[in-house]
């Protein structure tokens, strides 16, 4: 259970990022998620159950904190109490496999910035691209050794957030 949990959560943290990748605009030195009606619509034929994310964030000002914060209420919305137990996600959170796991990707994100940025892409081919570059070998073996140490990106969620 632990595992795809820490599967489910990682992907909606993705998609996440994914969101601001793409649909980020600065206006008036603000930053601010701007989701095409279009891109709605295909999000959510793909992906319902991150509509509320997607609603939370969109046509509203983004930063780190606000970031975080959306995406922890939507973890414990959308993953806890019917799917898992409350409190899943704080363990998700704390655990070494997700935090190497979030670790790896925006590692990857960053190295690829330049291809990703070439051309939008759907969520879905990202998470082609990252599944398929954790293959190299040598992604493996950093992957790997991540797993094993502390890494100390976790995420911090408000107490009222998390359960």
């Amino acid at each position: 259970m632990m595992q795809n949990a820490m599967q489910d959560i990682s992907e909606m943290m993705q998609f996440e990022n994914w969101i601001r990748f793409y649909f980020i605009r600065e206006e008036d030195d603000k930053l601010y998620v701007r989701i095409p009606e279009e891109a709605k619509s295909r999000i959510a034929e793909d992906y319902p159950a991150y509509m509320g994310l997607v609603e939370t964030l969109n046509n509203n000002p983004i930063d780190y904190d606000t970031s975080m914060n959306t995406l922890c209420k939507q973890v414990v919305r959308v993953f806890e109490g019917d799917k898992y137990p409350y409190g899943i996600s704080t363990d998700v959170f704390d655990s070494k496999d997700f935090q190497a796991e979030m670790h790896l990707f925006n590692i990857w994100v960053q190295s690829h910035e330049e291809q990703l940025d070439q051309t939008f892409m759907e969520f879905k081919k990202w998470r082609e691209i990252f599944t398929e570059w954790k293959q190299d070998e040598r992604v493996k073996e950093y992957h790997d050794k991540l797993r094993k140490h502390a890494i100390n990106t976790t995420v911090k969620c408000e107490s009222d957030t998390v359960h």
